[in-house]
């Protein structure tokens, strides 16, 4: 009779350990890869730069001919922006290849550099030029996007 009772106990424990293997193998209620709104899991890097290396000169043919547009540079205080933004940029890439900083420490560096730039901007430029400055669109204008456009899709008849 005792051999019976324990022979049905480990029948019973036996049973609910493979039900709990069985439960948990079918994901309930889980999305998986190759569902519909499935989400990978995000990829970062504490170790990784949040903004890339730049080339100081690309960036200055991008900027310079905005800002002598908008704030009317003369040759004398187009040179001093020159320096001025080839240094901030040269500063950011160094800021940015040192490994031994972590994520944060690299964004406030880089927020210090640029409040220094916009400080030493002041020696060229009134503060209402400066505040404009920081908020002024660099990216490409329409026309380059137009030709971009224009040659992916000559590209691609091509194909």
């Amino acid at each position: 009779m005792m051999f019976m009772k324990k022979l049905v106990f480990l029948v019973l424990v036996f049973g609910f350990i493979f039900n709990l293997q069985v439960v948990d193998a079918q994901q309930f209620r889980s999305i998986q890869p190759g569902q519909r709104g499935y989400v990978p899991p995000p990829k970062f890097d504490n170790r990784a730069a949040f903004i890339e290396l730049k080339d100081p000169q690309k960036e200055l043919d991008i900027v310079l001919p905005k800002c002598v547009e908008q704030f009317k540079l003369d040759a004398f205080e187009q040179e001093i922006f020159k320096g001025l933004f080839v240094k901030k940029i040269e500063d950011q890439n160094v800021i940015l290849e040192d490994k031994g900083n972590t994520r944060e420490d690299r964004k406030k560096k880089i927020l210090l550099l640029n409040k220094a730039f916009h400080k030493d901007l002041l020696a060229i430029l009134t503060p209402e030029e400066v505040d404009y400055f920081k908020v002024m669109d660099f990216s490409e204008n329409q026309e380059d996007k137009k030709k971009k456009k224009k040659r992916r899709k000559k590209k691609k008849n091509k194909s």
